[in-house]
């Protein structure tokens, strides 16, 4: 799906950028794109998905953590 019609960004595209540690704002999906905000019709969208990927960093780095407990006896 194209998230951003100005820019031909795909969902793929945007949240393979948004997974990214270092990306904590739609500006920076947009720059780890080469592209930038142009109508600005596709913020909501873009926002949502970073969001998301970063609930998901934030789940897996949990369960990374509990994964590294040690076993109770």
């Amino acid at each position: 799906m194209i998230v951003c019609v100005c820019n031909a960004l795909s969902e793929e595209r945007c949240r393979e950028a948004a997974c990214s540690e270092e990306c904590r704002t739609v500006g920076c999906i947009y720059r780890r794109l080469g592209a930038n905000v142009q109508c600005g019709r596709c913020l909501s969208t873009m926002t949502e998905i970073l969001y998301e990927e970063q609930d998901r960093r934030a789940a897996a780095a949990s369960a990374a953590r509990r994964d590294k407990l040690p076993a109770r006896a």
